[in-house]
């Protein structure tokens, strides 16, 4: 049984509660769960186990601390629910589009949930699209990627373009954003349609639309995309970002976006 358990904390950095006595019941049939309790609470007495909040815990390898021992932020984010999936900036990250480094980490999950701080470090959820959880369609545009030898759930290209236009503010405003999102070397148009489809908001098509036309000789924008995505835009002008007055309306997409990003100018936002 001590094999199997350091085999599992040498292979699994970070783990549940509840992954640990998945991974106890394999060789032991009753009292699993006080049984779990007892080698979390003895191995963190004795400094091989660390805390990010009860009932997520991470491997302190011999010779460091637990505030010395390296944490892939981005596979404790992957930890906090059951259903998490790294999105927003986290996945422009985890998909290597990051342009900044950040130190929030956003997660979808069915419902709401604290925010998280563990070493500096915040973890945001965000709940899933209501209209996503209607139709049962959580895992609609996710992948997954490979974190410490672990394989995580994040959205995908398509769906972190759409949901980046939707949320700037997740994926550290405008220019951050942009700057990310020019990034990808392509895009499957034919995805990005689907996901809009699915989430059937007209603010969003206006939004892809703008932004691909700006983009269209980089990502070899057909115009037939952007007519489709023209017939779901808005009976009425929306802004783009409500909290700033002002700003140009495009009148093909019914959006009012603020200058500096209709510019390209962000010495000026």
């Amino acid at each position: 049984m001590s094999d199997t358990i350091e085999q599992f904390l040498d292979q699994v950095p970070v783990f549940t509660l509840n992954e640990f006595v998945t991974h106890l019941r394999k060789g032991v049939k009753r009292n699993v769960m006080t049984m779990a309790y007892n080698l979390i609470k003895n191995r963190r007495r004795s400094g091989k186990l660390g805390v990010v909040k009860e009932g997520v815990y991470y491997v302190i390898k011999p010779g460091t601390t637990p505030a010395s021992a390296p944490v892939d932020e981005y596979l404790v984010a992957s930890k906090l629910a059951p259903d998490a999936m790294l999105a927003f900036h986290s996945a422009l990250d985890t998909l290597g589009f990051g342009h900044s480094v950040f130190t929030t980490y956003y997660y979808f999950s069915k419902v709401y949930r604290r925010p998280v701080r563990f070493r500096g470090c915040i973890y945001q959820s965000v709940k899933v699209p209501q209209s996503i959880l209607e139709a049962g369609k959580e895992l609609v545009g996710s992948t997954k990627v490979e974190r410490s030898g672990i394989k995580i759930l994040i959205t995908d290209k398509e769906r972190t373009v759409v949901e980046a236009l939707e949320h700037p503010e997740y994926c550290g405003g405008f220019e951050e954003m942009y700057r990310s999102l020019e990034k990808m070397p392509y895009v499957q148009t034919e995805l990005i349609l689907k996901y809009l489809n699915l989430r059937g908001q007209k603010n969003l098509f206006a939004r892809t639309g703008f932004f691909f036309e700006q983009h269209r000789e980089q990502f070899h924008i057909e115009e037939s995309f952007l007519q489709t995505l023209e017939r779901h835009k808005p009976a009425q002008p929306l802004y783009w970002d409500r909290s700033r007055k002002g700003g140009v309306i495009k009148n093909r997409w019914n959006l009012i976006v603020p200058e500096a990003v209709d510019k390209r100018k962000w010495e000026e936002f």
